[in-house]
């Protein structure tokens, strides 16, 4: 597959990485941007005829970004989820392609999709900030630990109802997920819950990354979506490409 990527921050940055660890990518476009990778599928392009999918960080470049992927049909992935983009996209248009919304949202609908009745869903992720000493309690994989988080943004649309979200401010370079599904089975009440602790930056990457390879691949529809519209497939991707998931199971 043959990716075109306008790259300008970190999260960018790390997203190429992943991309090129992926065998299945045949060539990189960076647009505006010279490689000093010095990997040979790797150029800088002006041109996205020829590409199949055009991935972006920049959200001051986004009715622009948005204008060429439509013109050339085909779909646009971004890790924010808000910005001049049509309500009806006319290309599938993957928005939140980020830790929050792409993986800690896409473990918590996997876990949901296993079966049963589900009695309590938790999404839970941290953001930059100074620690709560209050609030709701959520237990990430060391080195994080238990933090307090405060409620957060909705983000998986498709989510049962009564879902929490939660955010958990924390300060240096780690970042943390969680989803805990508290779901009724014919054995029994179980709880599972999944945890991620790595590196923000990397976090973002794999996110991002993995979004654009699922949507070359044309799993996502004509529209807006999130990466929940295409779960199986989003962290079939993640988990090849590194992430690291810690798994705790409680029966009651």
């Amino acid at each position: 597959m043959k990716i075109a990527l306008d790259a300008t921050g970190k999260i960018g940055s790390r997203a190429a990485r992943v991309l090129l660890a992926e065998k299945t990518v045949e060539s990189l476009g960076l647009i505006g941007r010279r490689s000093t990778s010095g990997d040979p599928r790797v150029s800088t392009i002006t041109n996205l005829a020829g590409w199949d999918v055009l991935v972006s960080d920049d959200v001051e470049t986004l009715e622009l970004r948005y204008r060429q992927a439509s013109d050339n049909g085909i779909p646009l992935v971004l890790p924010m989820d808000e910005g001049p983009i049509p309500t009806k996209p006319d290309i599938p248009v993957v928005v939140g392609a980020n830790q929050q919304a792409g993986l800690a949202s896409c473990l918590a609908a996997s876990e949901v999709a296993r079966g049963g009745n589900p009695l309590e869903v938790v999404v839970g992720w941290t953001e930059t900030g100074k620690p709560l000493r209050r609030g709701r309690p959520l237990m990430f994989p060391q080195p994080l630990g238990n933090l307090w988080g405060h409620e957060g943004r909705n983000m998986w649309p498709a989510a049962p109802p009564g879902t929490q979200f939660i955010a958990a401010p924390f300060e240096g370079p780690w970042s943390g997920l969680v989803a805990r599904v508290t779901t009724a089975t014919n054995d029994g009440v179980e709880v599972r819950t999944i945890g991620v602790a790595d590196d923000r930056s990397y976090l973002g990457g794999i996110a991002l990354a993995a979004a654009a390879l699922v949507a070359a691949n044309g799993a996502f529809p004509t529209g807006r979506n999130y990466p929940t519209s295409a779960t199986a497939e989003y962290l079939e991707v993640v988990l090849r490409a590194g992430l690291e998931v810690a798994t705790f199971v409680e029966k009651k």
